[in-house]
């Protein structure tokens, strides 16, 4: 009989053990799988504060890329204004003189073009009956 107290002790103690372990691969898993979420959460963390900050530096390159060339296409503006401008003055300029240099021939060309103008004006109109 001792060998079956002896046996049914072991087998008790040995119950105990397991559970004893149970308990604390529970533990331990329990604890993994905090630090694994809290391990994710920093990764995350970080790669979302690195991805703004790229995201940040790459609209900052952006903007300074624009604007550049928008300061090159203002002052490209401004000089074809510029030109366009002394173009306007100068086709001025032109006409004046040309008109005091021939005032005849100036007179009768507004003269055939206001006689062009007019009889086209009258041939496109169709005819009205009364």
């Amino acid at each position: 009989m001792r060998a079956n107290g002896t046996a049914l002790r072991a087998n008790k103690e040995l119950i105990k053990e397991i559970s004893a372990l149970r308990t604390q691969l529970k533990k331990l898993s329990t604890m993994m799988n905090s630090e694994a979420e809290s391990g994710v959460n920093r990764a995350l963390g970080d790669v979302k504060s690195k991805s703004k900050e790229v995201i940040d530096s790459a609209l900052g390159a952006a903007q300074d890329f624009i604007d550049q060339y928008a300061d090159g296409a203002r002052e490209a503006l401004q000089d074809a204004s510029q030109r366009t401008a002394e173009l306007r003055d100068s086709a001025s300029e032109s006409l004046v003189e040309a008109v005091k240099a021939r005032p005849f021939a100036t007179a009768v060309a507004i003269a055939g073009i206001s006689f062009l103008a007019g009889f086209l004006f009258r041939r496109s109109r169709p005819a009205v009956s009364e």
